[in-house]
């Protein structure tokens, strides 16, 4: 009778003639002239052409690429492979230092990335209260008592000038400008700016400490935590009192309502009944300070600071306002971007954000020894590294005159951007994994620029995940260096093997008055195949061959187990072969329809052809005593 042979009624297979066993089911191969049991290493995949925005979709005949060609979509990517990647993702990338990203999507260009502007220090200081307003052509901040200005603030060598103090004596501790008169906060009264070191008393009835424009009023607050619509000469109308020990960090004009930043970790809102500004909601950020904010393009940006055990952590937010039963509050509040982590000592609060037609500024200390100005760009919504200064402070104002950025750096000075680019740039790309944690190997890189006149453009790979952190690291290695022309040629990787890949764009120049211009780059690579593809004839006839003993017929016994493996088709399966002793796991790819042979003796034989595609396992046989297959680099198993 006839019965499929497996581990329950059959002891010994070898000895019985079986070859394999395929999930608990003997099998023997039908090997023969032109019917050879084949084991061989899976294909590299076919070529796939698809027409996406990214250059990433395009798959080549040998590997995959890994490339971007815009990065206007900002830094804190570290994943370009992602299954649940945002939309703009395409054109994020890690981080940058010294490149501009943003200013090459202009409408009607092409899209490139350069070296940013440098900056210069056009007043030196050790002040702590460097308020900046720009007001009719010229630049004015503070320095301790003093006011300074500049008038030409574009010249090559501006000059400072220092005006008298509005109070002898007392810092100024608030500036404002509304029209074309600049308001001044000192020993706790506004001063309103006549002319050159001319002042005239505009409030005194309070004890002021900071100071506002908004909506056409001069709004202040007082040291007792309270918030006042400040008019010329008579008394102030109170807008809201704050807790006891809590203050008023800053305000901003967001179309509806005037939106006010409190140290109790409230956003309140005011809106203008009767004309005047009435509290009409409060927002509650936990757990934070809110002490910037600004709007644009009604969307409303603020950032926050957490306290730490030795710092600051800070955080900028994006949000929209939304009026509910006559209450303005900030609704889908966004994390743009968290600096610090509580493990420094560093204050990375942002203090002071401002707006422009396509961006939002605001500055952070970003090391012990520098701080940037950071810029979202709108567009996009990505957010990058920006111009740096040379001291690390907060950064108290941002003016921006003639498209150039100005500064006021805590303890540091006044700083303008200059003409000429920083020498040396990088951009950091996201890991990228091909959507597999299988191990690739990564052949060819390239870069195309606009021609390169001055310095060079490299690219720099590892496949060391924590390299992204550290663009010092020393095991990031050079693959490509244009010095001069365009560049646009596949160079070779050599042994470059790794799940990830991460490259570091790097721009400098010999000349700071110009700046090479990198359009892309691109790296290829392919998965290391794992997967082993079996070819296997198998006897599915009814006639039985056993070694050194008479063969048996068993009528039915092919189709029995011709049957059995039609039903594994598609499924996982395990398979053991005895000899070369190897076991494997993957799944019944395809099996044929039964062939007959009758060979020139007469006899037939039926067998079908079975392919079997899976992953080599390294562990124990479990019928076979047999040898190691070194061949398939798989140590003995039995």
């Amino acid at each position: 009778m006839a019965v499929l042979p497996s581990p329950a009624n059959t002891s010994a297979p070898e000895s019985q003639g079986f070859e394999a066993n395929l999930d608990d089911l003997f099998l023997r191969f039908a090997v023969g002239p032109g019917r050879q049991m084949n084991i061989n290493t899976a294909p590299l995949q076919a070529q796939a052409i698809q027409t996406s925005e990214t250059p990433e979709d395009f798959q080549q005949e040998f590997g995959q690429i890994f490339s971007r060609t815009d990065f206007a979509g900002g830094s804190g990517l570290d994943k370009a492979h992602k299954r649940n990647a945002g939309p703009n993702d395409f054109q994020r990338y890690w981080d940058s230092k010294g490149i501009d990203v943003f200013s090459g999507k202009e409408v009607g260009q092409e899209y490139k990335v350069s070296l940013l502007h440098d900056t210069d220090e056009v007043q030196s200081t050790t002040g702590t209260n460097l308020y900046m307003q720009e007001m009719s052509g010229s630049i004015f901040f503070a320095d301790g008592a003093v006011l300074k200005r500049i008038d030409s603030p574009l010249d090559a060598s501006p000059s400072v000038t220092s005006e008298t103090a509005p109070s002898a004596g007392n810092d100024i501790t608030g500036m404002a400008v509304l029209g074309t008169r600049l308001y001044l906060v000192a020993n706790g009264d506004i001063y309103v700016r006549t002319g050159a070191s001319t002042y005239s008393t505009h409030n005194s009835h309070k004890t002021f400490s900071k100071i506002w424009s908004m909506k056409g009023r001069i709004v202040a607050s007082d040291t007792s935590g309270d918030l006042y619509e400040v008019p010329d000469g008579s008394n102030p109308t109170t807008m809201k009192t704050l807790p006891t020990g809590t203050e008023w960090t800053d305000l901003a004009d967001g179309g509806a309502v005037v939106l006010a930043c409190a140290s109790d970790g409230y956003i309140y809102s005011f809106a203008d009944e009767s004309s005047t500004l009435t509290l009409k909601g409060q927002t509650f950020v936990e757990g934070e300070v809110p002490n910037a904010i600004d709007a644009a393009q009604g969307l409303i940006f603020y950032g926050t600071y957490q306290n730490t055990a030795s710092g600051k952590i800070g955080r900028l937010y994006v949000a929209e306002i939304t009026n509910a039963n006559s209450l303005y509050v900030l609704v889908n509040a966004q994390l743009i971007k968290q600096w610090g982590d509580g493990t420094t000592t560093l204050n990375q609060a942002p203090y002071q954000i401002i707006s422009t037609r396509d961006s939002i500024y605001t500055g952070i200390i970003d090391s012990a020894s520098k701080t940037n100005l950071w810029r979202y760009y709108l567009p996009t919504g990505g957010i990058a590294r920006d111009i740096e200064f040379g001291e690390s402070g907060i950064v108290e104002g941002i003016a921006v005159f003639s498209d150039r950025l100005f500064a006021t750096v805590s303890g540091g000075g006044l700083y303008r951007e200059s003409t000429n680019y920083v020498s040396t740039g990088y951009i950091i790309t996201p890991l990228a994994d091909f959507f597999t944690s299988e191990k690739k190997q990564f052949v060819g890189a390239k870069l195309n620029t606009n021609a390169v006149t001055t310095g060079s453009v490299k690219l720099f790979t590892s496949i060391i995940p924590e390299d992204i952190k550290d663009a010092d690291s020393s095991t990031w290695l050079q693959q490509v260096n244009i010095t001069s022309g365009r560049g646009g040629e596949e160079e070779v990787l050599s042994l470059v093997e790794g799940r990830w890949i991460s490259a570091k764009l790097e721009i400098n120049t010999d000349d700071v008055a110009q700046t090479p211009e990198l359009l892309s780059f691109a790296i290829r690579g392919f998965q290391l195949v794992n997967d082993l593809i079996v070819d296997m004839p198998i006897n599915i006839s009814d006639q039985i061959e056993r070694p050194f003993r008479k063969s048996l017929r068993v009528q039915g016994q092919g189709d029995l187990i011709y049957t059995a493996l039609r039903n594994k088709e598609g499924k996982n399966v395990q398979l053991e072969i005895f000899r070369p002793d190897t076991l494997l796991r993957g799944i019944i790819e395809n099996v044929s329809s039964p062939i007959e042979e009758i060979s020139p003796r007469g006899s037939t034989t039926l067998y079908c052809l079975v392919r079997f595609r899976g992953s080599k396992v390294i562990g124990t046989s479990s019928t076979s005593e047999g040898l190691g297959i070194a061949l398939l680099g798989v140590g003995k198993l039995g």
